[in-house]
């Protein structure tokens, strides 16, 4: 007996296994003609229990293993510089108000770094060792074990857009390529890095983020198939959102209102995704 698709890998303790989206095929030793199934049992499927590994599908005398995973909580893991730390206000960024707004069956874990760039330029390095993957927060946001990846990095390599435009496609596809090798059932939301005000504290060029980084970001989530929080579009669209959702004497951080936005469009696409 054959699997052919099924749409969900991940549960929490408790759910019922859902079979939505599976086709069963019986393969021909002799000839391999594939027959679909039409009704097929799942044992261990009712209450499943953490760390839960399979249910077993049968249909007749024939039996197939199907792989889950069973865990606490969903992890959503948000991955980014400083528009995701929150800067020098942490409580206050979009990953805490993401906090709240999550059901009981999320966990968030914010990894930001202040200053830190795809290819390690721009930002508080010039040096390509410094890029996101090579620190600490990349190895933590593994150890989380993301089910959802919220992912808005490219804002500081604009300003070193000089050094880091000939690798910034390939570091960021690296990046993403070594999260989809580890976690291959879990969803992206790709974050399209929202303008700064003209002039800003951190000399960030507006024009290098709408007309270099921004394409980048949005080729990238359609060419990987990633959900598309467009927060460029979005924060233009928004009647006075320099001073709605910049901070002032800054120019590129979020204000509170600017971190509750962008948790809840984060949470209005997460809730909906299945892995």
């Amino acid at each position: 007996m054959l699997k052919e698709s099924g749409d969900r890998y991940t549960y929490i303790a408790g759910d019922e296994f859902d079979a939505t989206g599976i086709c069963l095929k019986l393969v021909c030793k002799n000839c391999s003609e594939k027959t679909a199934v039409e009704e097929f049992e799942v044992e261990d499927g009712e209450e499943l229990i953490l760390n839960q590994e399979k249910v077993t599908l049968k249909y007749q005398e024939y039996e197939l293993e199907y792989p889950i995973a069973v865990k606490e909580k969903y992890h959503i893991a948000c991955c980014g510089d400083s528009l995701t730390a929150g800067h020098y206000w942490a409580n206050q960024s979009y990953p805490s108000y993401l906090s709240n707004k999550v059901s009981s069956r999320y966990e968030v874990g914010n990894f930001g770094v202040n200053g830190i760039s795809i290819t390690g330029y721009g930002g508080s390095w010039n040096d390509p060792d410094q890029r996101y993957i090579k620190q600490d927060v990349y190895r933590n946001s593994v150890n989380f074990a993301p089910d959802i990846f919220a992912i808005m990095l490219g804002t500081n390599d604009a300003t070193g857009w000089a050094n880091a435009e000939a690798s910034f496609i390939d570091e960021y596809m690296v990046l993403l390529d070594s999260y989809i090798e580890q976690f291959p059932h879990a969803k992206f939301i790709m974050m399209v890095s929202p303008p700064t005000q003209t002039p800003n504290n951190f000399s960030i060029p507006n024009d290098i983020i709408n007309d270099e980084v921004n394409p980048i970001q949005r080729e990238l989530a359609d060419e990987y198939g990633f959900e598309l929080l467009d927060l460029s579009e979005e924060f233009e669209n928004t009647d006075n959102y320099e001073s709605l959702y910049l901070r002032p004497n800054d120019g590129v951080h979020f204000t509170e209102a600017a971190a509750d936005f962008v948790a809840e469009r984060v949470w209005d696409i997460a809730k909906d995704l299945r892995f």
